[in-house]
Parts: structure tokens; C-alpha cells; sequence
């Protein structure tokens, strides 16, 4: 049997909608081989809300919003279309909550505790799920207007400032920046030189290592050294330093008698030493005696005249 050629044509036109139609229900989250159940949400306000939008469970969606319309009453009735595999048992509050940062609407489901199931075309209980960008909100509000309170703390404190910095003030604030900088370039310099003398500062450190070693080395030298000096000391203290302080007050006051004596005119050494007449015949005396020890070198003969013949006269 031939096809005509219209009915092919037809055969694909149809085939093209239904696929166009099945696409477009998955698209929209609509499980076309699987059986759903309708439930029946009302909400005063649903924020956005719109159909296709996801219904979740714990993060994972199990279905899709069909339908929202504004019924009597001022509330919204939204229907849910779930998988009837995702039992809801009774008690179970179907909560708008904000998908992402954009404020994007979904239906998060929170189970109930029951063991009776919620059955298909009943209404599930309501609730308010903040989502991120009201979590946000909550936490920045009270920063707000603590960030209000803080700028307005600020112009009242400028203000005042502004008006105690005259221009004298100002100029003096000035003089001390460049005094800072000043200071903060003449310490850059002493850092500078300080870098500059590391080598000396290291010659130094070394020196002391050295002298400290060679004291380690020569310690017990320098022990040796400190028992001696104990000895001696020792030794000192047990000396008869009385004895011989005793001793010399005494050979000291014999001393300071004989110096009295000597320059008193008692005794031949005291009359030597301050007789005049005395010194003078001496002196004479002497000089007499010097003059014939002379004469007896130059003229011996005349004072030893030993003659073996006979008398030689003069």
C-alpha cells in the first residue's frame, strides 16, 4: 500500500508537535511518564512566585508549581504538582524560600512527623523560609545603621576638629610632620652607618670569642694563680704584724731620741754638728793636714832621710 504523500506530511507534522509539546513539559519540570499528585497551597503573599518554579525536598526537587491565582478572600492559591513517590506524610508545610542571590522563588516542602499520608488534592499547611539575600538583609540592617550612628559620630568629631585647627595649628602640625620626617631620615642614616661599621662590630664579637676562649684555655693557669694568691694571703694574715708594727714604733722613737740628741749640743756628735768653732778648727785642721800630706808626696826626703854612707846634707 502506497503513502500518499499528504499523509506523510501530516504523519510528520504531528510527530513534530508532540515532540514540541513532550519538550516543552519536560522543560517546564512536568513528569509525563509518571503519575503526580496535586496539592493545594493559599498564601497571603508569594513573593515573586512563579509557575514551573521548582518544589523541593531537602534541596532535591520532586515536582513543580502548575498554577497560581488570586482567589477570594485576598489569597493566593498556588498548586503543586509532585511525584507520588515523594510521600508527604500529614503536617507537612510547604515554605516560599529564595533559591539564590537574585531572590528566585521556590517551594521547599518541610515533612511532617505523622505517619498518615497526605492525600492527592489535599492543602498543605504554610510557611515563610528566609533565603539568602533576608539572611543578608538581617545581618547588615543592624550594621547599617551602627555605620549611620559611626558617620554621624564622624562629621561631629570633624567638625570640631575643623574648628581647633586654625591656621596657626595647622602650620605647627606641618613644622612636626617635617621634624618626623626629619628624624624618621636622620635614623635611616644612623641605620645606614651602622650597616657600614657590621664588619668592625663583627671584629669585635670575634676578638671577645678569642679572649673568652683563650680564658677557658688558661683557666686552670688563672686557678693556680688564685690559689697562690690566697696562700699569700694566708700567709700575710698569719704574720706577727703586731710584733712588727710594735718593733717599728719602737726603733722609730729610738730613732726620733738619737735626731733629738743630735741637734742638741749634748753629746761630742751634737757638739760637732752645732759648734761652729768646733767645725771651723776642724775644717782648718784638715786643710793643714791636706797641705803636708802634699808636701811629704813632693819632699819625702825631708821628713825620711836614711843614709847607708853617712849623712847627705842638704
Amino acid at each position: 500500500m502506497r503513502i500518499s504523500k499528504e499523509v506523510r506530511i501530516g504523519a510528520l507534522v504531528t510527530i513534530s508537535l508532540l515532540v514540541l509539546i513532550i519538550g516543552f513539559y519536560l522543560l517546564k519540570g512536568a513528569n509525563i511518564f509518571s503519575g503526580e499528585n496535586n496539592y493545594y497551597v493559599f498564601y497571603t503573599n508569594v513573593q515573586g512566585l512563579q509557575p514551573s518554579s521548582p518544589v523541593q525536598i531537602k534541596g532535591l526537587t520532586v515536582g513543580r508549581v502548575v498554577k497560581i491565582e488570586l482567589v477570594e478572600g485576598g489569597k493566593v492559591m498556588v498548586k503543586l504538582a509532585v511525584n507520588k513517590k515523594a510521600e508527604l506524610p500529614q503536617g507537612t508545610i510547604a515554605k516560599l524560600s529564595s533559591m539564590d542571590l537574585l531572590g528566585t522563588k521556590a517551594v521547599s516542602l518541610e515533612l511532617g512527623t505523622a505517619t498518615q499520608i497526605i492525600q492527592d488534592d489535599d492543602t498543605l499547611g504554610t510557611g515563610l523560609e528566609d533565603g539568602a539575600i533576608e539572611a543578608v538583609s538581617a545581618e547588615v540592617t543592624p550594621l547599617l545603621r551602627d555605620l549611620r550612628k559611626t558617620v554621624n559620630i564622624l562629621d561631629t568629631a570633624l567638625a570640631g576638629i575643623n574648628a581647633v585647627l586654625d591656621v596657626r595649628t595647622r602650620t605647627s602640625i606641618q613644622h612636626s610632620v617635617a621634624s618626623i620626617e626629619e628624624i624618621t631620615a636622620n635614623f635611616a642614616a644612623l641605620s645606614n652607618s651602622l650597616n657600614a661599621q657590621t664588619g668592625k662590630v663583627n671584629s669585635i664579637i670575634d676578638n671577645t670569642n678569642s679572649i673568652s676562649t683563650n680564658l677557658a684555655k688558661n683557666n686552670e693557669h688563672i686557678n693556680h694563680i688564685i690559689a697562690n694568691t690566697d696562700k699569700i694571703s694566708e700567709q700575710v694574715a698569719s704574720a706577727p704584724l703586731k710584733e712588727t708594727i710594735e718593733e717599728l714604733e719602737k726603733t722609730v722613737k729610738e730613732l726620733k731620741s738619737l735626731s733629738q740628741k743630735m741637734n742638741s749640743k749634748e753629746g761630742s756628735v751634737g757638739m760637732m754638728m752645732n759648734d761652729k768653732g768646733l767645725y771651723n778648727n776642724l775644717t782648718s785642721s784638715l786643710k793643714s793636714l791636706d797641705e803636708l800630706m802634699a808636701d811629704m808626696k813632693a819632699h819625702p826626703h825631708r821628713y825620711i832621710n836614711v843614709s847607708i854612707f853617712g849623712r847627705h846634707k842638704d
